[in-house]
């Protein structure tokens, strides 16, 4: 929890954590939690061990949409992929307002590039088809697990549709590099922000790799400021 507060962040995206693991977290901070289940391979007697996405927040959350985007894969395997999105909103805000957070964990590179690029065109064209209805539709944030070290292939999708990289587009980056795996001693930047248009990204970070970090996590958090324009 500490590691988190010192952050003083308003939203937090996780990936690849447990119902459990989510809701104890959120309660420890005294915030909001939406979970959705990734995948489950062990069975309904296992419930709990479900692998999810979670967005936790000091902000009131209602859960928008699951999308899967590897259609035909079970939820018996880890090979499935989905995208969490919600809205976060102020309490006086009405149903659906404020901003749209989609968080998302793409392939591993086991599967391979190719299996990444193809989930990252799904989702943008799913983010597209909801700004569309949406029009002229909430600000957006997509963040997560991209899996995508020197992969500009993965990102172009997303970009096409109008997202930016706010670690490369931030005014103030205070780490060198931006590498967020593993946490131990980073060398891939597969963690990522994208904003939406209309967004200021002001300061982005990647904390220094330490013996508390890898504790925590396998990845170190990217923690970026946004402001809107």
């Amino acid at each position: 929890m500490e590691a988190i507060t010192s952050f003083a962040p308003d939203i937090v995206a996780v990936q690849e954590v447990q119902i459990g693991q989510a809701h104890r977290l959120a309660n420890r901070l005294g915030w909001n939690v939406q979970w959705v289940r990734k995948h489950f391979p062990l069975g309904p007697l296992l419930w709990w061990r479900a692998e999810g996405l979670a967005v936790i927040s000091r902000l009131r959350i209602t859960p928008l949409t699951t999308w899967v985007l590897t259609p035909g894969t079970g939820q018996s395997t880890y090979r499935r992929r989905i995208a969490q999105r919600v809205a976060l909103h102020l309490d006086s805000e009405p149903l659906g307002s404020g901003v749209h957070l989609v968080n998302t964990h793409l392939a591993s590179h086991a599967a391979g590039r190719d299996a990444r690029i193809e989930q990252a065109q799904l989702l943008a064209s799913l983010i597209e088809q909801q700004v569309a209805a949406d029009d002229p539709g909430p600000p957006l944030v997509v963040a997560g697990d991209l899996n995508a070290h020197d992969e500009p292939d993965v990102l172009a999708a997303l970009r096409g549709i109008g997202l930016v990289d706010a670690w490369a587009h931030a005014a103030e980056r205070v780490s060198p590099t931006g590498m967020t795996s593993p946490s131990g001693g980073p060398t891939a930047r597969i963690d990522y922000v994208l904003a939406g248009p209309g967004w200021t990204v002001r300061r982005a970070e990647v904390p220094q790799s330490n013996r508390n970090w890898a504790a925590l996590s396998d990845h170190l958090p990217v923690v970026v400021d946004l402001v809107r324009s």
